[in-house]
């Protein structure tokens, strides 16, 4: 899914151009506080390296693109913007090192695959918060399997647009692969909605984005 096509150096280096603040920023937010627990710098960095190995176990149709699990959206669920940002760009460069990637698209890859992503997924987790009856079963179903199945699917028609303009020749069947990329964007919504909800019920402290006394809170609270 990653783009690895020869992108024209002006693409490249506008690429590079926004990815860098983003980065600066993130890096500056999570400075304040990065991560205070063992088991919550255990899960981020273990995190950052399933993301990179899940881009390189891909599945391909013939003579078109090749598709993998992303796990971004479920990666900033756990850890919040700033934090997911800055996970997902380092598995993006251990995936770039490791399999051969290109880090001339680094920049436009970061933006698809990493601040993209991150970003409506949080926005939407908001949304949800927002509109939605602060439940405990809404928060993890809304946000497991809901915003991870969304967030998903859009970055996945990102990626093969961004995958077809580099390439024009390869853009047929675009309504075939765009089906195919939902069907796999739903089995990653079921995986990542039964993770998130152990993850909430047994380690919610792992689930940085998690407000106990907003969706569990005590029984004297509720009176």
């Amino acid at each position: 899914m990653l783009l690895t096509a020869e992108l024209p150096p002006a693409i490249s280096v506008a690429g590079w151009a926004l990815l860098l603040p983003f980065a600066l920023l993130s890096l500056a937010a999570a400075r304040r506080q990065f991560l205070t627990a063992d088991v919550q710098q255990h899960l981020w960095l273990a995190g950052a390296l399933v993301m990179a190995w899940l881009w390189s176990a891909q599945v391909g149709v013939a003579h078109g693109p090749r598709f993998a699990m992303l796990g971004v959206a479920l990666y900033a669920l756990l850890f919040g913007r700033a934090r997911a940002i800055l996970g997902t760009l380092l598995a993006l460069a251990l995936h770039t090192a490791a399999f051969g990637g290109s880090w001339a698209d680094f920049g436009v890859n970061g933006l698809l695959i990493a601040v993209a992503p991150v970003w409506l997924t949080i926005t939407l987790q908001r949304l949800l918060e927002r509109w939605l009856p602060k439940n405990l079963f809404i928060f993890m179903i809304g946000n497991g399997m809901f915003v991870v199945f969304v967030v998903t699917a859009a970055t996945s028609a990102a990626l093969l647009a961004a995958g077809w303009a580099a390439a024009p020749a390869h853009a047929h069947n675009a309504g075939d692969l765009f089906g195919y990329a939902l069907l796999l964007a739903w089995g990653e919504a079921l995986l990542s909605g039964m993770l998130f909800t152990a993850l909430v019920v047994y380690v919610p402290q792992a689930v940085l984005t998690y407000r106990q006394d907003l969706y569990l809170p005590r029984h004297g609270a509720m009176r």
